[in-house]
């Protein structure tokens, strides 16, 4: 099996601060693969040591995967005011300026994980023409950042004090296990995102869709009514349960990487 390195042999930094790391396919042929993380997460955690890109250059894929504004190797980056519409616009520039290069002439599959996969359903929503395929991994299926305590969330990215809110206690800390992380532009990101309330049947992607998630993840609870979101617009949409996976270790399930695999366009 072909193996893939961390750092990508090409990288490309967006004005918004996203961080694009491309893996190129031995063959062209094949639209390309688009990864973006989840909160607290980044590249290198997500996809790289989960072992997802290994399987998809055996499919001759080639693979742009993303490190959102404060996260892996964009922490630099104060995402301070990024808002969604900011990355949506830096992926769709990456997508058309690489599929242009010779990439691929193709739709491409976006795959989102957790908040990468929330990002992804409002690009696919937005650009349904560049996608073949949405993949949505862990997903809530409701606006999770509505009732953060902003206040509470950078005092305990600055001093490591606990927020009182469960909420918000529940949703920031999760950044603090990842090493090296900086946990100030982390938590901002999620903070300048939450500032936008978001609704998944607002605007649903009417392209063809997988949505799995672990059959033990609290956050990915509900996750199924996405891809009756989908179906209601015409496209088809398939669900996929992981038996005893959770939230964290649902991403080195076999049959989830086997799902993605036999979807692919």
């Amino acid at each position: 099996m072909r193996r893939l390195y961390h750092p990508a042999p090409e990288t490309f930094r967006t004005p918004s601060g996203l961080t694009a790391h491309l893996w190129r396919g031995a063959d062209a042929a094949p639209a390309p693969v688009v990864l973006i993380h989840g909160y607290g997460s980044n590249v290198l955690f997500n996809w790289v040591k989960t072992g997802w890109l290994e399987p998809l250059a055996e499919h001759g894929r080639s693979i742009l995967a993303v490190d959102l504004p404060g996260h892996g190797t964009s922490a630099e980056v104060d995402p301070a005011g990024v808002r969604a519409e900011d990355l949506l616009v830096d992926l769709r520039t990456l997508l058309v300026d690489h599929l242009q290069a010779g990439v691929s002439t193709t739709p491409v599959t976006v795959h989102g994980y957790s908040l990468g996969s929330r990002l992804a359903w409002q690009f696919a929503a937005a650009n349904p023409e560049l996608l073949a395929l949405l993949v949505m991994g862990g997903s809530p299926a409701s606006d999770r950042l509505s009732g953060l305590d902003s206040d509470a969330a950078r005092r305990w990215a600055r001093e490591g004090t606990p927020p009182r809110d469960g909420l918000t206690r529940a949703v920031v800390t999760v950044a603090a296990a990842m090493p090296d992380q900086n946990l100030p532009h982390v938590v901002e990101l999620l903070l300048s995102l939450a500032q936008e309330p978001f609704d998944f049947a607002a605007a649903v992607p009417a392209v063809p869709t997988l949505v799995v998630a672990g059959e033990k993840d609290e956050i990915a609870v509900g996750a199924s009514h996405l891809a009756q979101l989908v179906r209601r617009t015409g496209a088809a949409a398939r669900f996929v349960e992981i038996a005893g996976r959770t939230h964290v270790n649902v991403l080195t399930s076999r049959i989830y990487k086997d799902s993605v695999l036999d979807a692919l366009p």
